[in-house]
């Protein structure tokens, strides 16, 4: 069990292509956000404009629709949940790229003979795509 939880969070430290991608976009938008939100107050402050309070009310506006923490932080929880459930129920993945990769799989075809579980080579069941009839040909 102990070997199993310290290779979930292994697992959970790597990261995906996706979340690479969502942090170095971040280092930029971020003091992106910040400069324009600050540029709002500032500049109608510095000119001496008569309502600032509006200006200062649109800067917090900005501030806080274009705030990345929801573009930042859903990714890396997403990842976060789906390999927990996945090793709850018992299945280990190595990353939440490899979760990536499997939103791309149009097919799956299981082998599973017992020989990871129970170290014996017996086939369990077999369950065809096709009709049986369709298999004698």
């Amino acid at each position: 069990v102990a070997k199993m939880g310290k290779l979930v969070e292994e697992a959970q430290n790597n990261k995906s292509k996706t979340q690479r991608y969502i942090d170095e976009i971040a280092k930029y938008y971020t003091p992106a956000v910040v400069v324009v939100a600050a540029s709002l107050a500032a500049i109608p402050a510095a000119m001496r404009v008569r309502d600032v309070e509006k200006w200062y009310h649109l800067a917090l506006v900005v501030l806080v629709s274009a705030c990345p923490c929801a573009l930042i932080l859903s990714t890396p929880i997403a990842a976060f949940c789906a390999l927990s459930k996945a090793a709850t129920s018992g299945l280990l993945v190595k990353g939440a790229e490899y979760l990536e990769i499997l939103s791309t799989v149009k097919f799956i075809c299981f082998d599973k003979t017992g020989t990871i579980t129970k170290g014996e080579f017996s086939v369990s069941s077999f369950k065809p795509l096709i009709h049986n009839d369709k298999l004698l040909y």
